[in-house]
């Protein structure tokens, strides 16, 4: 079906399943093959996983990393000098090891997937850029609830995006996934093309911005990750936003939680099965 000719995943962190859930429900049924994936941190991941039918595996494995895992910060590891957050470990090896070399063959031949990630402006330090990125981001999304932020742009922040296929190694892949997901302390600030890397999602957490280039007939399917009020999303006839139908019960970073995990994805199948139901094609 050529009704979307891409499709673009939001952050969330382990939220995002419930986008994995909606697609794995809605793209049989429409026999969706999308040329572009966007994605933004958590939601990249989710592009390159679904890109490559590596989804089911790389649920598999956070799901085993979060059983084992029993909390979300370990003051004791203060003393021994180690990470007190366990996120970026688990993070990292569960895209190690869902998108692989294997998978990379697989990226090489299938759509592009698009990860969108943002840096601080040059007349800021390093430690000051990333203060002022995330707060900037926290407050406008708590005080004006945009789908698409835009103080971050205002005081100057840039963005990069990037394409998964480009990658010549897992190592790679993972790199520019977690470059679009730099949130201190959860993950550490990391570089690209030795330039600060933020979370995507400053600059844009539903990121259209990385499709600016794309002109085609073709509709883009957007998969947000959270409930926004119905005012703050932007009416385009040429992009179909779809949400949560209730919130995904599920923290953003909540790393303890396999059943939470699998509960968000199953919201998204349920919640595909609707939009079935009711999307006048």
């Amino acid at each position: 079906m050529s009704e979307f000719s891409s499709v673009v995943l939001s952050g969330g962190g382990s939220r995002c399943l419930w986008q994995v859930g909606f697609w794995d429900t809605v793209a049989p049924a429409l026999k969706l093959k999308p040329k572009i994936f966007a994605g933004v941190s958590a939601g990249a991941a989710m592009a390159g996983m679904i890109a490559t039918g590596t989804s089911t595996i790389g649920i598999r494995l956070i799901k085993e990393a979060t059983g084992k895992n029993k909390r979300n910060f370990y003051p004791g590891n203060i003393l021994r000098k180690e990470r007190v957050f366990p996120h970026y470990e688990i993070y990292k090896n569960t895209i190690l090891n869902t998108l692989d070399n294997k998978a990379l063959k697989k990226l090489k031949n299938g759509p592009e997937v698009r990860v969108l990630f943002a840096h601080p402006p040059f007349y800021l330090g390093a430690r000051t850029g990333v203060f002022v990125g995330l707060m900037s981001y926290v407050i406008e999304k708590h005080t004006l609830h945009p789908v698409h932020p835009e103080f971050a742009r205002k005081l100057g922040f840039t963005w990069t995006v990037a394409r998964l296929n480009d990658c010549k190694s897992a190592e790679e892949v993972a790199h520019l996934i977690l470059c679009s997901s730099c949130t201190p302390p959860f993950v550490p600030v990391l570089r690209y093309n030795k330039r600060i890397t933020l979370d995507g999602g400053i600059i844009d957490n539903v990121p259209v911005s990385a499709l600016e280039d794309v002109n085609d007939s073709g509709k883009t399917l957007i998969l947000m990750s959270r409930i926004y009020r119905s005012d703050k999303i932007p009416n385009d006839p040429k992009r179909v936003y779809v949400q949560p139908s209730r919130d995904p019960g599920i923290g953003k970073w909540d790393y303890t939680s396999p059943d939470g995990l699998q509960a968000a994805y199953d919201l998204g199948r349920y919640d595909g099965e609707k939009f079935l139901k009711n999307y006048k094609f």
